[in-house]
């Protein structure tokens, strides 16, 4: 199915590629009152789509965007859509709204500066091991970034912990956290542009006895919202067997540095799950440490790339999750 249509109409929209101005049109049924205001404007290039997805694919270098009902598929949910407009600055409204005064909604446009959105499927991606100290949560937090940042799409940061939070310590200790937010206490901090999910290990235990459904809707709630679900996980929380089932879109990677018990641990989780996994192998300092067998990336020891969550990290990671990646963003 195609995601973007060209209206067949008596008065056909006037496509100018030299026009100023860029508005997409989104909707399944067109209104034809919008249709005819918008054929009568110069300077303008419409674009149109009639579904979630479409819209996401013409969003780049858009100024406008008037909604209707779509069309919405699997891998673009309404929620994906309206958060991806929201963050991205690119004024919307509905087709009524519109209407109502259209010189008000081209003034917003001609003030809007065209923003690149690119669009990407939904994925997951799992960063794994029951050692410490291998990395993860800085590669979460370096590819969550790095994906924002290049994408305008939305990412989720999830912490799998037993214990306090490692996002809290790294990043402030007043983030909300878990319990707050599944708690409707407190909304998610957004770090970079991406919403996070630090956890405490034992209200989080509190949660599971009390209501192990309520926190399964929540994790659904929250991939629903965001093309981007990077979960930093330990093995041994009781959520790991509900994030790590084999799903559409799902790509494991076990974190490991040369240490031997890291190796050992990583070759372990290799074993026991599902495709498509990735060994990747962190803190790299010679030849010796890059000699592993089966690595898919190998990341080497760098302070100074940790400390900033540099984008030679979150590359390499992304190019495992969306083939083309590093030829896209170089």
């Amino acid at each position: 199915m195609k995601n973007n249509m060209k209206l067949s109409l008596k008065n056909p929209l006037k496509h100018n590629r030299d026009s100023g101005l860029i508005v997409l049109l989104g909707s399944s049924q067109p209104g034809q009152e919008v249709l005819e205001a918008l054929s009568q404007m110069t300077h303008l290039t419409v674009r149109e789509a009639f579904t979630t997805r479409g819209v996401l694919q013409n969003l780049s270098g858009v100024h406008l965007v008037i909604l209707g009902d779509l069309v919405s598929l699997t891998d673009v949910s309404n929620e994906v859509m309206q958060s991806t407009l929201d963050r991205s600055g690119i004024p919307f409204v509905s087709q009524a709204g519109f209407l109502a005064d259209p010189d008000e909604w081209l003034g917003r446009a001609r003030l809007t500066s065209a923003k690149q959105v690119s669009f990407l499927p939904a994925r997951q991606i799992n960063l794994m091991n029951w050692s410490g100290g291998v990395g993860k949560t800085a590669l979460a937090m370096a590819v969550c970034k790095r994906f924002v940042q290049n994408t305008g799409l939305p990412a989720a940061l999830f912490e799998l912990s037993m214990g306090g939070s490692t996002l809290q310590a790294r990043i402030s200790p007043d983030l909300p956290e878990f319990y707050a937010i599944a708690t409707h206490k407190e909304n998610p901090a957004l770090w970079n542009g991406v919403s996070l999910y630090p956890m405490d290990g034992r209200t989080f235990d509190v949660l599971w006895s009390e209501d192990p459904q309520g926190i399964r809707t929540m994790l659904a709630e929250i991939q629903r919202k965001h093309t981007l679900f990077v979960v930093d996980c330990f093995p041994g929380h009781h959520l790991f067997a509900e994030l790590s089932k084999p799903r559409t879109g799902l790509v494991n990677m076990v974190i490991a540095t040369p240490r031997d018990d890291a190796i050992f641990q990583a070759r372990r989780l290799l074993s026991e799950i599902a495709e498509p996994r990735h060994l990747i192998m962190n803190m790299t300092n010679s030849v010796a440490d890059r000699a592993e067998e089966g690595m898919s990336v190998n990341l080497p020891y760098n302070e100074t790339w940790a400390q900033s969550l540099d984008p030679r990290l979150a590359d390499p990671l992304l190019e495992l999750v969306y083939s083309g990646w590093k030829r896209r963003n170089a």
